[in-house]
C-alpha cells in the first residue's frame, strides 16, 4: 500500500505562523504597555527589534515583527519539508527528473516510473 506524500504550501505555511507569532507578541506587548505581564519580554525584544518599546505602539510594531519572523520561518520551513518530501514521481519529484532511472541525488532508493 502506498501512502501519498502531501507537499505544503510554504507561502500559506508562513502566513499562518506569521499571524501566530504576530498575534502572540502582540498580546504581551499590549499586556506590557498596561504595565502587567511582559514588560521584561519588551525591554529584552527592544535591544534586538527597532521601534519597540513597552507602549501600544510598541506592541503593533513588535507585532509586526513577530510576522515577519513567523513568516519568513514559515516559508523556510515549508520550503525544507518540500525539498525533504520526495516521492520519486516523475510528475511530482524534480530530483526524479534528472537522475537517471533511480532517486540517488534525493536518497529514497526507489527507481522512477516511466
Amino acid at each position: 500500500m502506498s501512502l501519498k506524500r502531501a507537499r505544503l504550501s510554504a507561502v500559506a505555511l508562513g502566513v499562518a505562523l506569521g499571524v501566530l507569532c504576530g498575534g502572540w507578541m502582540l498580546a504581551i506587548g499590549i499586556s506590557a504597555a498596561q504595565g502587567g505581564f511582559g514588560a521584561d519580554m519588551m525591554t529584552r525584544w527592544a535591544t534586538m527589534y527597532p521601534g519597540v518599546e513597552a507602549s501600544m505602539k510598541g506592541a503593533w510594531i513588535v507585532a509586526g515583527w513577530g510576522f515577519l519572523k513567523g513568516f519568513f520561518s514559515g516559508l523556510i520551513l515549508g520550503w525544507i519539508y518540500n525539498l525533504c518530501l520526495c516521492c520519486c514521481n516523475r510528475s511530482h519529484c524534480a530530483c526524479c527528473k534528472t537522475s537517471a532511472g533511480s532517486c540517488s541525488s534525493c536518497g529514497c532508493g526507489e527507481t522512477q516510473k516511466k
